[in-house]
């Protein structure tokens, strides 16, 4: 797990701040991106292992785009998608399949409340 290196983007800085700060004390490497655009220049440049990606950047649905775009490039890197859309707006938008998941370019679906160590768990388990 140690020098694994994770893009996380979300254009929350304290989420980023916060969320880098706990991976870093795990032995993780990691980049931000705060943009669309900027996680798909930071792709080139950093290389990660695995991607946590906010679904509601500069548009509602910038993350899933983003997702779109990177699968296009890299099919094998994870994504991780994360949002509080659920929390804010009431409705449900956790894949329910496999097929779901997919559609949304993601290999794994949090909420923003999720703890830290589920974040954790999660990219252990996607990337070995």
């Amino acid at each position: 797990m140690a020098g694994k290196r994770v893009l996380i983007v979300d254009d929350d800085k304290e989420f980023v701040k916060l969320y880098s700060l706990f991976l870093k004390n795990k032995g993780l490497e990691v980049a931000a991106a705060y943009s669309a655009a900027e996680a798909l220049e930071t792709l080139e440049s950093e290389a990660p292992d695995i991607v946590v990606l906010d679904v509601m950047m500069e548009h509602f649905d910038s993350g899933f785009n983003v997702s779109r775009e990177i699968k296009e490039k890299r099919p094998d890197l994870p994504i991780i998608l994360m949002t509080a859309i659920s929390e804010e707006t009431g409705m449900d938008f956790r894949p329910k399949s496999d097929e779901e998941k997919d559609l949304m370019h993601a290999d794994a679906f949090l909420d923003k409340s999720a703890s830290p160590d589920s974040l954790l768990a999660k990219i252990e388990e996607l990337t070995g």
